[in-house]
């Protein structure tokens, strides 16, 4: 069972590196630009 984590940061480059860092580990990424994106994705 792969594992989700949700990157959260504004500055689209941060965003980017955990992405691909955490798809190298294996897990699966989501992503949010903000807070209140966030909140919406893990509802």
């Amino acid at each position: 069972m792969s594992r989700t984590i949700l990157v959260v940061d504004d500055v689209p480059t941060n965003v980017k590196l955990l992405a691909d860092l955490l798809a190298a580990k294996g897990y699966r990424v989501a992503t949010a630009a903000s807070g209140k994106e966030a909140l919406a994705r893990i509802e």
